[in-house]
């Protein structure tokens, strides 16, 4: 059950170091927020303070020592933080993926894995995180997450925010494209807003997709023009080569300001699977729209009824 006050209490804690860093040390918003977590975490920070201040910053964080706080309620309260820490440094909020996005693709994600092992996830461009916190814990698995991305305040921030929900990770510090390992069960990812000449979506998941067990899924949100760029077919067929497009879920306009979304799941092969019949396409409405959703959930139910019994 989340504690409405849990999540205030928590955002009240990092506020308050944040403001102070921020007036007395010239700390951005996201810094004072990643240095609440190390005193947190570690009863340290990365820099020395003035004692005065170290003594604030210790009354602050006593106010929160005894509360137990459930996972939800340490993302949701980060969340708000981090939506006012983009606001300062100018960033955009479509940075942070939509939470209803997270639970769906959780849903999503326990029909796909319901008869194999989900013990692992990668996410190649992790940003904040949010993304794969909401989809495990609404899931409520605790598997290890690794990440990557290449703004180094970001990894600490995400390194940080996993240790707080406990969960095991690893978070790596570099360009996307030049990270490699093998063994993920899962890949998950919110592909960024691309306009190179040479698609970077398209580089991005032919370079990971080899790091997947045979028969493990990469999941990622994509442009709705996707499939539209000129070299769409190139990277179908390298895709083609070793996966195969699983699903295309289109998500509702409403939930997006600017370039709506869509989730595209390919699904790595196994030696000699044979791909479905039918491709799992799904129009998804608006998350308001309950009896559509429900509609849309119970096609989905269906498809992998069938599939079972393949």
């Amino acid at each position: 059950m989340i504690n409405k006050q849990h999540i205030e209490k928590f955002y009240d804690y990092f506020d308050e170091v944040s403001n102070i860093l921020y007036e007395n040390y010239h700390k951005t918003y996201l810094e004072g927020i990643n240095e609440a977590f190390n005193l947190l975490l570690d009863d340290k920070f990365n820099d020395e303070y003035g004692s005065e201040d170290i003594d604030t910053l210790k009354a602050a964080k006593s106010k929160i020592s005894g509360i137990a706080f459930e996972r939800e309620e340490i993302r949701k309260s980060i969340q708000l933080g981090l939506l006012k820490g983009y606001k300062h440094a100018y960033m955009s909020n479509s940075l942070i993926t939509p939470d209803t996005i997270g639970i769906f693709v959780g849903y999503i994600i326990e029909k796909l894995y319901k008869n194999q092992k989900l013990e692992n996830v990668l996410d190649p461009m992790i940003g904040s995180g949010n993304l794969v916190f909401t989809v495990l814990n609404h899931m409520k698995k605790s598997l290890k997450i690794y990440g990557v991305d290449n703004d180094l305040l970001m990894c600490n921030l995400v390194r940080n925010i996993a240790d707080l929900h406990e969960y095991k990770n690893e978070i790596f510090f570099q360009d996307t494209l030049t990270y490699f390992d093998q063994g993920f069960d899962l890949i998950l990812t919110d592909l960024p807003i691309s306009q190179d000449i040479d698609y970077f979506p398209y580089k991005a998941i032919n370079h990971h997709i080899d790091s997947l067990i045979n028969g493990g899924y990469l999941i990622a949100l994509i442009e709705n023009d996707f499939f539209e760029k000129k070299d769409i077919k190139i990277f179908q067929t390298e895709v083609n080569n070793k996966a195969y497009m699983f699903g295309l879920i289109k998500l509702s306009e409403t939930m997006f300001k600017n370039n709506p979304k869509s989730i595209l799941i390919i699904r790595k092969k196994l030696e000699d699977e044979i791909p479905p019949k039918e491709f799992l396409l799904i129009d998804l409405p608006s998350f308001t729209d309950t009896e559509g959703v429900n509609n849309s959930i119970f096609r989905i139910d269906e498809y992998f009824k069938k599939r079972e019994e393949e």
